[in-house]
């Protein structure tokens, strides 16, 4: 009884310390000032507040100039919250050391200014006159030409502090009566009126200067993308009359008088000529010629095949002048890994007045041959396992000379267990590992071994014009096939140990092939013809025979086995313009079919289990993975996302169970983030070895449905609402998991659901995201009856860590 009693005394002396220590932490900050060095006169700036705006309609329109005014208005305050005007941090620490320390001359207290304090923003130095002449100029820019601002300077109970507040009367805004196009030369003025379907200026529009010089570089772009390469933007200016009718403007876009002939003028592509240089000042010495193209460069032998930079050009000799076309062409030079700037130049061919021809010149400098490259990482496991992880990687650039890439890369990590094992005896130790390596070659192009040779196509066009001359015909050769972006072909091979601690140590050995290509902006494949994949136990113990004996599925899922697949993956993407885009990927893929049948040829029955290649088993599966996101823009950064995933996994044939790495599972940071990954299914299943969940909840058929609500809130900082629901079933009834079998009718009541809030902060390159997860209902039984059937609170959360939009 004394024990206790000295303890409780104790306990309650800390809890005391605590709060005492509390209170002296809060009394130092509400003693530190944020004014007391502030000069008598002068006012600290401590934000605005909401600007009033007045005399207006409600449209696009005045909510797209009412955004540009509030960036143009703001002024941020010391300590600002995430950049906002407005709002600010309750710990202006900054401002404190300023003001506690600045007027001390002590070596020690200039450093601590210098380091750590921030110089107070006073009023004086917001320039709100000048904020508001900028505002009414772009007021005028935007079709309100009588819009007026002005500004309140609002006392704040501490003298030394002030805020602002300014109105905004946006007065009429102008629209545009007609739009005329004047003084182009006959070809010319056709092609505007064949293209007036893509006018960004109509009859009815605010009277937008922005709009307006879009509408001229539109022109500009039309122009410059068939033939008149010499038209530059001010060669044609708008001329208004605003006498007409009030609040209306009649608009001309008319070409100067003074215009030379070569801008009127349409010119073909002649000579292309490519200087192929190591540095951006080299002298090229030898020359190879081929049909309109010449290359120069220096050595024995060109640095790279002329192939390689033909298959990336979008505009070839004989053909117009297209400047989108020269961009693209450029694009893709300087996306291929091969050249670190490349530039372009046109000359005529001749200074007569009758030239039409522009010979092209392509100077590419070419980027460091080798490229060495460390990452490491520190990762955690919802399996309760910790540790680090680092990759080595070398890169060679050109291998063959024709853009090829060369990868090879070394990983490794390590893993240790911060639990205990089911039975709560021992730990799981230091033993869990995996390291592995792989290596890339990557064609600039789809390698096709049966395709005829570029020369030899060629060869086969020059005899296809001769003949055609010869009986009076002009022969105009196919079109070489462009694509979006550069094809590319890919060789892979790899090799991989995993140690799992005190369960078995596998080994896996693969190779693919990979064919991708883009032929336009909205549609992308990959083809797989061949991926082999090895997998075998190199050794296992008695605690793995156990666990599968109790969960016979893992004992076919991960057996020894070769799974020679072929893979096929297509995805449509809305057009980058689109303001409220759609993205549908689908992936098929296939296992040993083509083998089967080989083998049912030679006698041995379709449905024969355990057929064998190189002596070892082989997976015979169908997989069909699809997705779907669509996003609804509500404002310029504020969107609502769905996503959709539905997939099938049917394993027959040769085998019973599909490899347990092609398996569906639910949960994590991309999925149902109200749980863990594998934390959920299959069906109703729930292991009662939770060490081991993550290993057997896994299915053949998933269903996942996710919305997300993704307001802006302030600055780069956005926030997330969502609600995601799920689950994965087996294909075939499991003696181990009989809840999980797929049965239709059972789907909606099987359905893990969960909801929850989050922030993503964008940095630019990547967004950051830290998601909320709260569980609100589960499959499984419970013990608690009704949709909401979570026994803990604290069991239905889930937090998530991630890089990147969930989807």
């Amino acid at each position: 009884m004394r024990r206790n009693r000295i303890n409780n005394s104790l306990t309650s002396r800390r809890k005391v310390a605590k709060v005492l220590s509390f209170m002296a932490f809060f009394s130092l900050l509400v003693a530190c000032s944020t004014t007391s060095a502030i000069p008598d006169g002068e006012h600290l700036y401590t934000g605005m507040e909401k600007t009033k705006y007045s005399n207006y309609q409600p449209n696009q329109h005045f909510n797209d100039v009412k955004g540009e005014l509030d960036v143009v208005l703001a002024t941020k305050p010391n300590a600002s919250w995430m950049g906002s005007p407005s709002v600010r941090s309750p710990f202006p620490v900054g401002l404190w050391i300023w003001n506690a320390f600045s007027q001390d001359t002590t070596s020690f207290s200039r450093w601590l200014v210098r380091a750590f304090g921030s110089t107070p923003v006073l009023m004086n130095s917001t320039a709100p006159d000048l904020h508001v002449t900028v505002g009414e100029n772009l007021l005028r820019k935007r079709g309100y030409f009588n819009g007026k601002i002005t500004y309140e300077k609002l006392a704040q109970r501490n003298p030394k502090k002030m805020r602002l507040q300014y109105s905004v009367d946006m007065g009429r805004l102008w629209l545009l009566d007609s739009i005329r196009y004047v003084n182009f030369p006959p070809t010319a003025d056709s092609l505007i009126r064949a293209n007036l379907d893509k006018a960004i200026i109509h009859k009815g529009d605010a009277f937008d200067v922005s709009t307006l010089e879009q509408e001229r570089k539109r022109i500009t772009d039309l122009f410059r993308n068939n033939g008149y390469y010499y038209y530059q933007n001010n060669d044609a200016s708008y001329l208004a009359d605003t006498t007409l009718t009030y609040g209306l403007a009649s608009m001309r876009l008319q070409m100067a008088d003074s215009v030379s002939n070569r801008v009127l003028r349409k010119w073909d592509i002649g000579t292309i000529t490519i200087n192929l240089q190591r540095q951006f000042m080299d002298s090229l010495s030898r020359q190879s010629r081929f049909r309109d193209i010449i290359v120069n460069y220096n050595g024995s032998h060109k640095p790279l095949r002329l192939r390689t930079i033909t298959n990336d050009l979008k505009i070839w000799p004989g053909t117009v002048y297209n400047n989108e076309l020269v961009e693209k062409t450029q694009q893709q030079l300087n996306s291929s890994g091969v050249f670190a700037a490349t530039n372009f130049a046109f000359t005529p061919r001749d200074t007569t007045d009758t030239c039409s021809i522009l010979d092209m010149t392509i100077n590419c400098v070419f980027d460091k041959p080798y490229d060495f490259y460390i990452e490491a990482y520190g990762k955690g496991k919802t399996s309760g396992r910790y540790g680090p992880e680092a990759i080595v990687g070398l890169t060679k650039r050109n291998v063959f000379r024709g853009g090829e890439k060369f990868d090879l890369r070394l990983h490794g990590s390590y893993e240790w267990s911060a639990s205990s094992d089911d039975d709560g005896r021992d730990r799981l130790g230091l033993n869990n590992y995996e390291y592995g390596a792989e290596a890339s070659l990557q064609f600039p192009r789809l390698v096709n071994p049966f395709a005829t040779p570029p020369r030899k196509r060629w060869a086969r066009e020059e005899r296809k014009i001769a003949a055609a001359a010869e009986k009076g015909l002009v022969y105009v050769p196919k079109v070489p096939r462009t694509y979006y972006t550069t094809p590319s072909t890919t060789l892979k091979a790899s090799v991989d140990v995993l140690n799992r601690a005190k369960y078995f140590k596998r080994h896996v050995v693969s190779g693919e092939l990979t064919y991708q290509w883009q032929p336009n902006e909205r549609n992308s494949y990959s083809f797989s013809p061949l991926t082999l994949t090895y997998e075998y136990m190199h050794n296992v113990t008695d605690r793995y025979l156990e666990l599968i004996d109790s969960v016979p599925y893992l004992e076919v899922s991960l057996a020894d086995q070769f799974i020679p697949k072929m893979l096929f993956q297509y995805t449509f993407m809305s057009p980058a313009r689109y303001k409220s885009p759609i993205k549908v990927w689908t992936t098929v893929s296939e296992a040993s079919n083509i083998l089967s049948a080989g083998y049912a040829a030679f006698g041995r029955h379709w449905s024969e289990k355990d057929k064998k290649l190189f002596k070892n088993p082989f997976a015979q599966f169908v997989k069909i993975d699809a997705n779907m996101t669509k996003v609804w823009s509500l404002s310029e950064k504020s969107s609502v996302a769905a996503h959709v995933n539905v997939g099938t996994l049917w394993a027959y044939g040769n085998s019973r169970f599909a490899p347990y790495t092609e398996q569906f599972y639910v949960g994590g940071a991309n999925s149902i983030r109200a749980f863990n990954v594998r934390q959920i299914g299959p069906g109703r299943y729930r292991s009662t070895q939770r060490r081991r969940s993550y290993v057997e909840q896994t299915g053949d058929i998933k269903f996942q449905c996710n919305v997300e609500y993704r307001p802006h809130l302030v600055g780069s900082l956005y926030g997330a609402l969502f609600l995601d629901a799920g689950n994965v079933w087996t294909m075939h009834y499991d003696d181990g998991r009989p809840e999980g079998y797929f049965r239709f009718k059972n789907v909606l009541k099987e359905m893990a659901l969960g909801t929850g809030v989050g922030i993503r902060y964008d940095l630019g390159y990547f967004m950051l995201r830290l998601d909320w997860g709260v569980g609100l209902h589960v499959p499984y039984e419970t013990g608690k009856t009704g949709f909401y059937n979570i026994s803990k609170f604290k069991d239905a959360q889930a937090f998530h860590l991630a890089i990147g939009l969930p989807f």
